[in-house]
């Protein structure tokens, strides 16, 4: 048996086939909250990096939901050597190579290792910026054997992208 659909029936049809034609050839999208401009981040993906003299790094870096990065440094010191924490950030350029945007500054003292197991955990301030993709650099102050004072350029974070 054969039905049909009338005028009406054939009006709906032609207007559901529509909008099933526009989602399958648009996609369908969630909208994202206008506050959420950061994507990526987290800490280094290969674990702690080996400094000099027994200190290693484990630097994170995060965006702050909107057009903010911070950083989260952790270091094992455990010959508590004391270190003056620091750290910068960095955008990468398309050729992969970075460009230090703007610096964290150091942590503002002296540190030998605050926890049992020998680490130490230094949090930067929010740094706004502009679209791109950023990593989080860390860095410590400290006196060699000879009682010089240099400056160890450390490991990087994972790649925080800031975009809209």
């Amino acid at each position: 048996m054969r039905k049909t659909l009338g005028r009406q029936g054939v009006k709906r049809a032609a207007a559901t086939l529509t909008i099933v034609g526009t989602l399958l050839t648009t996609g369908v999208t969630v909208a994202q909250s206008a506050s959420a401009n950061t994507g990526g981040g987290g800490c280094r993906d290969k674990g702690y990096a080996d400094e000099t003299y027994g200190i290693a790094e484990l630097p994170c870096r995060w965006g702050d939901g909107s057009r903010g990065i911070y950083g989260e440094i952790n270091y094992k010191n455990p010959n508590n050597i004391s270190i003056f924490p620091c750290a910068q950030l960095l955008k990468v350029n398309s050729d992969h190579t970075t460009t230090q945007v703007a610096n964290f500054d150091c942590l503002g003292k002296w540190l030998t290792s605050n926890r049992a197991d020998g680490s130490i955990q230094f949090n930067t301030k929010t740094i706004g910026v502009s679209n791109g993709t950023y990593v989080v650099q860390a860095g410590y102050w400290e006196y060699d054997p000879n009682g010089n004072l240099v400056y160890i350029v450390g490991a990087q974070g994972r790649q925080v992208q800031v975009f809209g």
